[in-house]
Order: C-alpha cells, then sequence, then structure tokens
C-alpha cells in the first residue's frame, strides 16, 4: 500500500525536493544572504521531516479510507451515504456524486429487470396452464379409444408424442417455478414407493414397448422431503432411464438405510455415461456424447434435479459405466433431534 501511496505522490515529493533544491543554490550563490552551515542543513532536515510527517499523515488517513472501502466490498454492502465522512476535497464529493449517480442508475435498471423477470416468469406459468388443459383433454380421447388402438396403429405415435410434449410442458413449469422453490414447498413423510410408483405409472406405456423388466425392493421406507417437488426428480432421472435402456432391460430400484441417511438407488441396463462426461453431467444443456445421440435429449433434467435436491437438502449422484448402466442415487439425510425439537 505504501509503494503505491509513494509511486502517486511522486510529482509531490519531486516538487518540494526540486523546491528546497532550489533554495538552497539560492543561499549557497547568492553573495548578499549569509548562512550558516548549521542553520543550512537545519533547514534542509526540517523540511525533509515536515515531508516525511505530512506523507504518513496522509499515507494513514488514506489507508483507514482504502480499508473502510475493502470491507464493505468484502460484505458486498455499501452504503454511499457513509462516505460523506470521508470527502474533505471537491474531487473527492465530485467523485461521490459519481458513484451515487451510478448506483441510482444501476438499481433502477435492476428493479426494472426483475419486474420484467416476474412478468415473464408470470407469462410462462400461465402459458403452462393453459397448455395443460389441451393436453388433459387430449389424454382423455387417447385414453377413450385405447381399445381401438389395433384399428389406428398411428393412434400410438400420437400417444409418444403427447407424453414428450406432457414432459416438456411440466419440466417448463418446475423451471418457472424453482426461482420460487423456498416459498413453494412442504416437507411432510413420505415412503419411497410414493416417489416412484406414481411416475413408473406415468411412464408404463414406455416400458411395456421396451419390454422392461421392473425390480422394486424395501422402498416402504420413510424419508421426509416435498412430494411434489421430489416426484419431479425421480420423474427425471426415470425418464432418462427409459429412454437409454435397452429392450427388454431392467430397471431397478431399491434403498439403503443408515442412521444418518436413507438412499434411494434407481439403476438401468443403459448404454452407460462415458467416464470424461460423469462430472459435468449436473450443467445446465450438458448433453453428452450419449445424449447427442438422441434427439430428445435437452441437457435439464438432470441440471433441475441437482438445484431441486441441493434446495431441499438433499443430494444427488450419479454413477456409471460405458455400455454397463448407469445408477442415480438420491440421498434423504435423515433429522436431528435439534430439528425434531424446533418443530415442537
Amino acid at each position: 500500500m505504501w509503494k503505491s501511496f509513494l509511486r502517486e505522490r511522486l510529482s509531490w515529493i519531486l516538487f518540494v525536493l526540486i523546491w528546497l533544491g532550489v533554495i538552497d543554490a539560492l543561499l549557497l550563490l547568492e553573495y548578499d544572504i549569509k548562512v550558516s552551515s548549521t542553520s543550512f542543513w537545519y533547514l534542509n532536515l526540517l523540511t525533509l521531516c515536515l515531508l516525511i510527517l505530512f506523507l504518513l499523515w496522509r499515507g494513514v488517513k488514506e489507508r483507514r479510507f482504502l480499508k473502510k472501502l475493502s470491507l464493505m466490498l468484502q460484505h458486498d454492502a455499501y452504503d454511499l451515504q457513509e462516505m460523506h465522512t470521508y470527502v474533505r476535497t471537491k474531487a473527492d464529493e465530485e467523485m461521490l456524486s459519481l458513484l451515487q449517480h451510478i448506483d441510482r442508475v444501476y438499481r433502477k435498471q435492476t428493479h426494472a429487470l426483475h419486474v420484467k423477470q416476474r412478468e415473464q416468469q408470470e407469462y410462462v406459468t400461465t402459458w403452462v396452464h393453459e397448455a395443460k388443459s389441451p393436453l388433459t383433454a387430449m389424454k382423455l380421447l387417447i385414453n377413450a379409444h385405447r381399445t381401438e388402438l389395433y384399428k389406428w396403429p398411428w393412434l400410438k405415435d400420437i400417444e409418444d408424442e403427447w407424453m414428450k410434449i406432457d414432459a416438456l410442458v411440466d419440466q417448463n413449469l418446475y423451471a418457472a417455478r424453482l426461482q420460487k422453490l423456498e416459498k413453494d414447498y412442504q416437507v411432510q413423510a413420505v415412503s419411497l414407493s410414493e416417489l416412484v410408483f406414481p411416475n413408473v405409472a406415468y411412464f408404463s406405456k414406455w416400458c411395456i414397448e421396451k419390454k422392461l423388466h421392473i425390480d422394486v425392493e424395501n422402498l416402504d421406507i420413510l424419508v421426509h422431503t416435498d412430494p411434489k417437488w421430489m416426484q419431479f426428480v425421480v420423474k427425471q432421472v426415470l425418464s432418462n432411464a427409459i429412454k437409454y435402456s435397452p429392450l427388454e432391460g431392467k430397471l431397478s430400484f431399491f434403498s439403503e438405510e443408515t442412521p444418518k441417511y436413507v438412499k434411494l438407488f434407481i439403476a438401468d441396463q443403459g448404454e452407460g455415461i462415458p467416464t470424461q462426461d460423469l462430472p459435468r453431467v449436473f450443467e445446465k444443456g450438458f448433453t453428452g456424447n450419449v445424449g447427442r445421440k438422441t434427439k430428445g435429449a435437452t441437457g435439464l433434467g438432470l441440471y433441475f434435479s441437482k438445484k431441486i435436491t441441493d434446495a431441499l437438502g438433499h443430494g444427488i449422484e450419479v454413477n456409471s459405466l460405458l455400455h454397463e448402466g448407469t445408477t442415480v442415487i438420491l440421498t434423504f439425510y435423515k433429522r436431528n433431534s435439534f430439528d425434531n425439537l424446533s418443530k415442537m
């Protein structure tokens, strides 16, 4: 700090030294001015001491100012009104006025962006709800003619496309709600089977078409979570598991319980994920080498799953071996005694 301070004040120091040199030259060269050598050196020493004391005073003062600024930046909390106490010169005042103007413009633009973002979220939410109505009607029509599928085989293709659209609309709805998750969740005791079975039923058509074997084991364990959000997470994981499973493959759902946590394992026998892609599976929009082969991959399902599990205090991890399958592990940490007391 002192090095930069002296470098910035180099012009001051040079001016004082040059002026002192001029005075010394005048005293030495002017014949009419009689100054003893003691007085000569006393004058030089006194001037240099005053210069050093002045630089120390300014340095300490500016150091306090910079320290205050540094603390404000570290805590990300600044109040430009407080800076008035440090204003000493007209330049300080002009600089503070400029900073206050920039701060007002920044706050105004930030508020406008928040308003625009809120309006866009409300529009997306409304649009999704409106889109759900015709999708529900379409599903009812398909179900009403399910016994006649053999007459109209193209109806199966329509149902496949319906499921894709419905899944994307659902994903859009949860993405819009995700930013307000802290205001839209309700933790309750729910069994793992309540998170898994509704989604297996939702994708039953795809499972039947792929002749997938469903293996379920020990899903009666209770966990504390928001069932709506976690059903969505399981839906994203199961959608990927079915999509990449081979014909006549197997989907396994099982659990592991310890005193500290409950883990839900969702395993498939699909193509697996290359080792180099595993660290990036939760990145937004990342589809990986396997995902690029399928046009339907968006790279958003696991991204949203990670966001939701983090927000709810759960864990999610992916283990995979290429050509052997993938296992997604959801970890539900158990409530401790402090949590129980806080709810009393």
